[in-house]
C-alpha cells in the first residue's frame, strides 16, 4: 500500500482534515476519516491512520480520541474560536483597509477555522456599516516605512488631500517628500507616520492611507539632537489623535462622579483624582490643547468644568467663541 499514489501526502491530508472538519465541539469517526482520505485519492487502513495520529502527537498536535462518542478531534489550534472572532471583527472594522483588502484578510483568517467555526465567522460584522478607505497601497506603504526605519534611511512619498468635489489632490504640486520616520502609530482605526521634517525642524504626522508612491529613500535619516531626544509622549496624546503642534500640557478640571469612567477611559487609571464634598471629583492630568480635547470636554456639557491652566481655559474659551460666532445672526 505504501507504493500507492498520494501515500506520501496522507499525513498532510490527515492534518488538513482534522483542522477543517474537527474542533472542540465537532469530531470525526474513523469511517468518516477514511472516507475523507478516499475522497482525496488515498486508500488507508485504520491501524495506519492511528499510527499517523501518533506521529502528529509527537509533532506537537493535540489529537484526541473520545471513547464515549468514538470520534477523533484536533483540540489545540493556532487560534481559538474566540480569538478568530475578535480578529475578524478587528479586520472588518479597520477604516484604513479597503473593503477588498478586508475581505482578503478575513478569507486568510478562515483558513485557521474549522468548517463549523467558519459559519460563526460568516455571521460577523457587516462591512457596509463601516467607512472604508480607498487606498490599496497601505500594506506596501507600512512595509516600506518599517524598512526605512530598519535601514536608517528617510522615507519618500507623495501626500494627497481631498478637494471640495471629493477628488484627490496631491500636496506640494505632486512633488516627492522625504522625511525621517520616527514612529508608526495606530490611532482610532488609522495608521499614522510620525516623522521628523527637515523643512520645519520638527515632528509632522502623516496619515498612511493618504500617502502614495511610498518607498525607501537613498538618503540617510536625519540624526540630530531633536531626533535623538524625541519621545512619543512629548508630542502625542494618542487618545486625542495625532497632532504635531499640540504638546501635552497640565490641565485641571472638575467632573461629576457618574462621568469619572469617561475620564479613566481617556486618560487611564494613573490620574491624580480627588473626591469633592459636592459629589464631584477634581482631576489633574495632561492633555493637548487641540480641538479634539476641547471637543471631548464639550460633549460632557455641564458635567465638566475646566479650571486650569489659565492658558488652557483661555484656549478653550476662544475655541467655543469661534464656534458660537459661526451661528450668530
Amino acid at each position: 500500500m505504501s507504493n500507492q499514489p498520494n501515500q506520501k501526502l496522507k499525513l498532510l491530508y490527515l492534518l488538513e482534515i482534522l483542522l477543517k472538519k474537527t474542533d472542540d465541539c465537532t469530531g470525526l469517526s474513523m469511517n468518516e476519516i477514511l472516507g475523507e482520505l478516499a475522497a482525496r485519492g488515498i486508500d488507508a487502513e485504520r491501524k495506519s491512520v492511528c499510527r499517523d495520529f501518533d506521529v502528529l502527537r509527537e509533532y506537537g498536535r493535540d489529537v484526541l480520541f473520545d471513547s464515549s462518542t468514538k470520534r477523533w478531534f484536533l483540540t489545540e489550534r493556532p487560534f481559538s474560536a474566540e480569538e478568530l472572532v475578535m480578529l475578524v471583527d478587528a479586520v472588518q472594522s479597520a477604516p484604513f483597509l479597503t473593503e477588498h483588502m478586508a475581505l482578503g484578510l478575513v478569507k486568510k483568517l478562515k483558513r485557521f477555522a474549522s468548517e463549523s467555526q467558519e459559519e460563526r465567522l460568516d455571521q460577523r460584522l457587516d462591512m457596509a456599516e463601516y467607512v472604508k478607505m480607498d487606498n490599496p497601497e497601505v500594506f506596501w506603504s507600512i512595509d516600506a516605512i518599517q524598512q526605512a526605519m530598519y535601514l536608517g534611511r528617510k522615507v519618500q512619498f507623495r501626500y494627497f488631500r481631498f478637494a471640495a468635489d471629493g477628488s484627490r489632490v496631491l500636496s506640494r504640486d505632486g512633488r516627492v517628500s522625504e522625511t525621517t520616520p520616527l514612529k508608526l502609530v495606530y490611532v482610532d482605526g488609522l495608521y499614522y507616520l510620525l516623522a521628523y521634517n527637515d523643512r520645519y525642524g520638527g515632528m509632522t504626522p502623516y496619515r498612511v492611507d493618504r500617502m502614495v508612491d511610498v518607498g525607501v529613500s537613498n538618503e540617510a535619516a536625519t540624526r540630530n539632537e531633536t531626533v535623538a531626544t524625541w519621545q512619543l509622549q512629548d508630542d502625542v496624546r494618542l487618545s486625542f489623535g495625532v497632532f504635531g503642534n499640540s504638546p501635552q500640557e497640565p490641565v485641571v478640571f472638575e467632573i461629576d462622579e457618574p462621568r469619572i469612567c469617561t475620564v479613566v477611559d481617556k486618560f487611564g487609571k494613573d490620574l491624580d483624582m480627588y473626591s469633592l464634598d459636592d459629589g464631584r471629583a477634581k482631576v489633574y492630568t495632561r492633555a493637548p490643547l487641540c480641538p479634539q480635547f476641547f471637543g471631548w470636554l464639550f460633549q460632557l456639557g455641564p458635567h465638566v468644568r475646566l479650571l486650569g491652566s489659565k492658558r488652557a481655559v483661555e484656549a478653550y474659551r476662544t475655541h467655543l467663541h469661534d464656534i458660537a460666532a459661526l451661528y450668530e445672526e
